[in-house]
């Protein structure tokens, strides 16, 4: 590669940060040309304003994934992995969902399938989308005097707490592959039926990811008004993930298998996750500052906050308000 398009090259960067962080140097690290790469290919993101961790990260991921095509950098790993393939939907028909075979797809793509149940003839139509990361929402407010959910004021910020009920990961999975009932003003054409029918929807992975990543949606914004959601989420230092699993599903009722969810330790592990990262903010939705937790061994965490690293322990990991979680699948030896 010419030096004027390695200078231009994320993924060139990143392995040049990568040699940096492993050098054994002891003075900061300021990766000011990773930052400008990432400015120069996502102009949204330019400037000094503040921006948002998880935009950021889906970002960079796109401008890594997209020269990682560019320059045929998915030829350094012929012998590490074998292809991707593409992955068959439950019907049998084919739906591919990754083409590509770089360092990119080959870590963060996962596939999401979405299945849309019409009421009238229980056809299920499934479609399977790749995706680098599951943005859950914290669940309602908690109810008012009145027997509704919490509302947002009409405009303005708000720098208080969020007044959800503390809530788990677990929660917010359960929430997210729960069957939605989409209603008589969202009627969907049914192939069958030939005729526009109410129906339901439910996502399930049909493929895990080697590093999966969760966005807890902190950040409420409507017209006119915006706000942070402070309430706690607990969350595993292991997690299984095969309850969420498309196999999982009970066609029946559409609902997660039970008998599943009571057997999975008895199933393969591909679907177990250790956690690795924890990306956290602090302050308020108009002014607040970013930390991370990252683990370097087994129980071995550090506290990164600007310049300062700092010895963590475990529970101060978990007991943290975790903003973007960050798994690698157990099968990976992770140092």
């Amino acid at each position: 590669m010419k030096d004027d398009e390695a200078r231009q090259c994320l993924v060139c960067e990143m392995s040049r940060l990568f040699q940096e962080f492993y050098s054994g140097a002891r003075a900061p690290h300021i990766p000011f040309r990773l930052l400008h790469l990432v400015w120069t290919n996502a102009r949204h993101l330019a400037g000094y304003e503040q921006q948002d961790a998880h935009e950021f990260l889906i970002a960079a991921l796109d401008v890594l994934h997209r020269h990682c095509k560019g320059y045929s950098a998915n030829l350094l790993l012929s012998h590490s992995r074998p292809s991707i393939q593409e992955i068959r939907c439950s019907n049998g028909t084919n739906n591919p969902i990754v083409h590509c075979n770089c360092i990119i797809d080959q870590i963060f793509t996962g596939g999401l399938q979405s299945d849309v149940t019409c009421q009238q003839c229980k056809n299920v139509s499934t479609t399977i989308d790749p995706i680098w990361d599951i943005s859950l929402d914290l669940g309602p407010g908690p109810p008012q005097s009145n027997g509704t959910t919490n509302s947002s004021p009409s405009s303005g910020y708000s720098n208080s707490p969020g007044t959800y009920e503390p809530t788990s990961l677990l929660d917010c999975l359960k929430r997210f592959t729960k069957p939605e009932h989409l209603g008589s003003s969202a009627k969907i054409k049914c192939s069958t039926c030939q005729s526009y029918q109410e129906s339901t929807k439910q996502l399930t992975m049909k493929k895990q990811p080697v590093v999966a990543c969760f966005h807890l949606k902190r950040f409420e914004h409507s017209t006119g008004y915006h706000k942070k959601i402070s309430t706690f989420v607990s969350f595993p230092d292991e997690l299984d993930m095969t309850p969420f699993m498309s196999s999982s599903r009970d066609n029946k009722n559409g609902y997660i298998n039970q008998i599943v969810q009571e057997s999975a330790k008895s199933l393969s592990c591909d679907n177990k996750y250790s956690l690795f990262a924890v990306v956290n903010h602090m302050g308020t939705i108009e002014c607040g500052h970013y930390t991370c937790y990252i683990r370097q061994h087994k129980d071995q965490w550090f506290k990164c906050d600007d310049h300062l690293i700092s010895r963590a322990s475990p529970q101060e990991v978990l007991n943290s308000e975790g903003y973007l979680l960050f798994y690698h699948k157990q099968i990976l030896e992770y140092h």
